[in-house]
């Protein structure tokens, strides 16, 4: 066993020696906890007593899904785990999610019920907790409003779930299996047990359809109260400690952390989310002061804070990224400080697949690096947790409490009546009325979580304005507790094409951020100093380096040539960035902070960049398209990257607006759009390979010349060769030739024959020599059939070059018949054509998902059923009457143009199979057809994923999950193959 910490003594009596080399945390004595549940069961509440105990002398590490995923077994059953297998021991936090009640994750299945998707949960809760495990459940629920996963976005979803909304009955049906699951969560004694439930987490970001972007703080804190009431209050639900956990980044500011925190009457666990792939001291500094400042607050509040989720950003598998000594590096950065070393656990994602895994295992670079993290003390595992849950803890009494559930916090009410819900607990009640104004309403007790009243709001009061709610509850004549929002009455201000904002419908600063979220810390408000009403956002970088705001928009804007604003800059010599989400991409443009003279600033659309993070879309520009689909603003201030910016500043704009402008001049003068190869001579500007001539023309009628287009080409291929030889390759191309470098690589490359001794650099360029020149930079490809026009003898040298072009559709024959071999190609031509095999499709090549050389490589039953690997094959034992699904995770996760999985079977006793996918970010399952029935050894068992519908085929470049279905009986498969 490891050495361990001393834990810490609950009474003066007890040695240190007792304890020394264990994780014993004894109580001798009842001892008091605030919890939000006071009717918590014994067992929930030791835990509680312990992970607050355990705070400072160590770190509980955790796994999500640590024994229903693995790379290092087969077949999960509760038991198994890949940190087992590398470390000698248990994790001691076990993490489950609430997708496993619908089958999403294992161990649910897709095709079990919900109740057996619960039992299986329950199962797996109690085998870890038999281990010595601590559970943990998180929650990732699918979007109510249109069907699809908790990262569809759509639908204004986090206000339809709220009380009164439209899908708030959809979400109470979720809330019911989970409680359902928590009652089935029994040890062997029948006693309940105790989970950390983690539900709507990560909200300070907006990738979450309950994230920063889709509601006010104060509805999130009442979607989370709600959830609370619902499944204590009315389900019962008794061994839940509650955690909140909106994300990272917040630089120790303890603001930015609360901002939708709930309430100590809704928490128990303070919560922590952060990846990273790089180790570097910023991360870890910031890292330090995010969990040092939430200790601070566990320890002000009688709560417990933990690092409740973390990990290497993307995994360490094939899909991420293994920085050096990065679990070593986190964990000393953590116990060096003694606030953020007060963190009760920390725990890391799935391992889903070899390309996704969070747990290092054999053959992941940053292994040792895992295992030394393992083996340092300050790490506790299962075998270190003891008397976790054996304690004799009580819970201080449930004290009076009045909080309006509807409208939220500066919700916005668009029509009358609307209907006032207040929760009211511990206190007997005589009267609950609500004022607005100088208005009473008098509450009525319902059936269910609240008092309520309708609210008759004068049509007149419908003006965008705010009132203050409040809710007064009278005991004994006595006003005994308030509550109060602020709510925005009126619909949404609305605007005129290409308008994101004039400012002048907000009738205070309740309104406008209504409208608004805020990214970081700053202060937004409606500035009226001016002539007219405009958005002031205060900040400073005491503990951040950018921060801003933004607001979802939508319209066609293909019509504008410019967005223009009215910016008063704060001389702060700091960097305002403008976001425009269009098309998908976040396009950047950047007004000057210098100075403090207000003005109108105007930046047409070509002008704009993907932003700088945005690799994979660097050279795209904005199109029509995409200013046909635009989604977002956005408004940053980054701090200036040479620290010489102000260190706190505000700026002010107005009149943000899409507008006409100026039609753009076109890039050439004679290349109009519509005109023939238009997009692919702009193309070939964009990617900075043809700026045409001096005069602002491209010329794309001219004849493409010889020595032009090796130059062209050269460009295009990064070329850096440089050419050695005391001899040009060609007599009429000498070493003063401008084009001598291109063509002589054109030589060295093997792109053009050298068997003649010239190049004929000045002559045009004909259709058969450009199909030549294309097919061999290339790599000279097998057409997939021979030349079929008559001006292309079997004879033609450049006859498979002719034929390949023309198949991939690189050149268009002139005709039906013919090629058109000497035609002349122009510079427009050859713009077309370089285009065209710029984005061809590639070639791909068979991938094996599986040979089975060296395991089973994740494949496993879902459901019953046993797989094993002996030979370099695969055995699977189907299970009777029916048979069952059999899955692995793909180690290659984009099945773009892929049209078959093939399997060779050595043996069976007969099956017919069909694929499962689950495909995209909805998760979606899709079906193949089946296969037909297979009685005998067979290569090459063809799965047909054309056979999947459109909809599953477009979602291909994401697959996550492959399940293949068979028979009951035995089957031996080898080599399975991705075409």
């Amino acid at each position: 066993m490891k050495n361990r910490h001393l834990t810490r003594a609950l009474t003066a009596g007890i040695t240190a020696a007792a304890l020394c080399g264990i994780v014993t945390l004894p109580a001798t004595a009842a001892e008091t906890v605030t919890l939000v549940d006071p009717g918590a069961s014994p067992q929930t509440r030791s835990l509680f007593s312990y992970l607050d105990d355990v705070r400072g002398d160590g770190i509980l590490f955790g796994h999500q899904h640590t024994t229903s995923y693995g790379l290092t077994f087969t077949g999960a059953d509760g038991l198994k785990s890949d940190v087992k297998n590398v470390t000698g021991d248990y994790p001691a936090v076990f993490g489950w999610d609430t997708l496993i009640l619908q089958g999403d994750e294992a161990p649910g299945s897709a095709g079990s019920t919900t109740e057996q998707n619960i039992a299986a949960l329950d199962d797996y809760i109690a085998k870890a907790h038999s281990l010595g495990g601590i559970n943990t459940l998180s929650a990732h629920m699918e979007n109510f409003v249109t069907g699809g996963s908790f990262y569809d976005t759509t639908g204004d979803t986090l206000r339809a779930v709220l009380p009164g909304g439209a899908k708030n009955a959809e979400l109470n049906a979720y809330l019911d299996n989970i409680a359902a699951a928590a009652d089935g969560a029994r040890d062997a004694d029948g006693n309940l047990i105790p989970i950390v439930f983690r539900p709507w987490h990560e909200n300070a970001g907006s990738w979450f359809w309950w994230g920063a972007a889709f509601g006010s703080p104060g509805e999130y804190k009442e979607l989370y109260r709600y959830t609370v009431e619902y499944l204590r209050d009315l389900k019962g639900v008794s061994n839940f400690l509650y955690a909140f956990s909106p994300g990272s980044g917040f630089g120790g500011n303890t603001e930015q952390y609360l901002r939708t925190y709930p309430g100590d009457e809704f928490i128990d666990v303070l919560g922590l989310d952060a990846y990273d792939n790089t180790g570097s001291q910023a991360f870890l500094d910031g890292l330090v002061a995010d969990l040092g400042m939430i200790a601070d607050l566990a320890d002000a509040r009688g709560k417990v804070s933990a690092f409740t989720e973390f990990g290497v950003s993307g995994g360490v598998g094939t899909s991420g990224s293994s920085p050096e000594q990065w679990f070593t590096k986190v964990l000393n950065a953590i116990k060096a400080d003694p606030r953020a070393s007060r963190s009760a656990y920390m725990e890391t994602w799935a391992n889903f697949d070899a390309g996704q895994h969070f747990v290092p295992v054999p053959g992941d670079a940053l292994l040792q690096d895992f295992q030394a993290y393992a083996a340092d003390p300050f790490t506790y595992f299962a075998g270190d947790v003891t008397g976790a849950f054996d304690r004799a803890v009580d819970t201080t009494p449930a004290q009076p409490l009045v909080h309006i559930a509807s409208p939220a916090d500066s919700a916005r009410v668009a029509t009358s009546p609307t209907t006032i819900r207040a929760t009211v607990q511990n206190v007997d009640a005589d009267r609950v009325y609500a004022t607005v104004g100088t208005t009473e309403i008098e509450l009525s007790p319902g059936d269910g979580l609240w008092w309520s009243a309708p609210w008759d709001i004068p049509a007149a009061e419908l003006d965008n304005s705010t009132q203050t709610l409040a809710v007064h509850v009278i005991v004994d004549g006595a006003d005994v507790l308030t509550d109060s929002v602020s709510v925005v009455l009126g619909p949404r201000p609305t605007f005129g094409p290409g308008v994101v904002d004039d400012y002048e419908g907000y009738g205070d600063n309740t309104a406008l951020r209504a409208e608004y979220v805020s990214y970081g810390a700053n202060t937004l408000s409606l500035d009226t100093s001016g002539p007219s009403k405009a958005l002031r956002m205060d900040y400073d970088f005491a503990t951040q380096t950018y921060t801003g705001f933004g607001k979802q928009i939508s319209g066609d804007w293909s019509s504008f040539n410019e967005l223009a604003l009215w910016v008063k800059p704060d001389g702060s010599g700091n960097k305002m960035v403008l976001q425009l989400v269009a098309g998908g991409v976040s396009y950047e443009a950047y007004p000057s902070l210098e100075g403090t003279s207000p003005g109108i600033v105007t930046f047409p659309f070509v002008d704009w960049r993907p932003a700088p993070w945005d690799t994979a879309n660097a050279n795209r520009r904005i199109t029509d398209a995409d200013l046909q689909a635009i989604s977002q603003f956005n408004i940053y201030v980054n701090a200036a990257d040479d620290g010489t910016g102000a260190s706190s500043g505000s700026i002010v704009v107005d009149d943000i607006a899409a507008l006409p402008g100026v039609e753009p001049p076109p890039v050439f003068s004679d290349v109009l759009p519509g005109s023939p190869n238009f997009d692919s001579i702009i193309w070939l500007h964009d990617q900075g390979l043809d700026d045409g001539y001096a005069d602002g023309t491209f010329r794309p009628t001219r004849p493409e010349t010889r020595q032009d287009v090796a130059a062209l080409l050269y460009r295009y291929s990064d070329a850096t060769w440089v050419p050695t030889a005391k001899r040009p390759t060609f007599l009429d191309v000498p070493k003063k030739h401008a084009a001598y470098t291109a063509i002589e690589w054109l030589a060295h490359e093997g792109l053009v024959d050298t068997t003649l001794p010239v190049y004929l650099p000045k002559a045009p360029l004909d259709r058969s020599s450009a199909a030549e020149l294309l097919w061999r930079l290339a790599g000279s490809p097998e057409p997939a059939a021979p030349e079929a026009f008559t001006d292309v003898p079997s004879w033609h040298p450049y006859g498979k070059a002719i034929a390949w072009a023309t198949e991939t559709g690189i050149i268009v024959p002139t005709s039906a018949t013919k090629f058109g071999v000497l035609k002349v190609v122009s510079r427009g031509d050859f713009a077309g054509y370089l285009d065209r095999y710029d984005h061809r499709p590639t070639p791909l090549e068979p991938v094996v998902l599986s040979d089975f050389t060296d395991g089973t490589h994740g494949w496993g039953p879902i459901g019953e059923g046993t797989v094993s690997s002996a030979g370099g094959t695969l055995t699977i034992g189907a299970a009777s009457p029916d048979g069952g699904w059999f899955g692995f995770g793909p180690s290659v996760g984009d099945w773009t143009g892929r049209t078959q999985v093939t399997f060779d079977v050595v043996s069976t006793t007969g099956f017919d199979t069909k694929a499962a996918l689950q495909v995209g970010s909805s998760w979606t399952w899709c079906e193949t057809a089946q296969v037909g029935w297979i009685a005998a050894p067979t290569a090459d068992v063809v799965v047909d994923l054309e056979t999947l519908t459109a909809d599953c085929g477009a979602q291909l470049a994401d697959v996550k999950k492959v399940n293949l279905y068979f028979n009951a009986g035995t089957h031996v498969l080898d080599d399975v193959v991705l075409h």
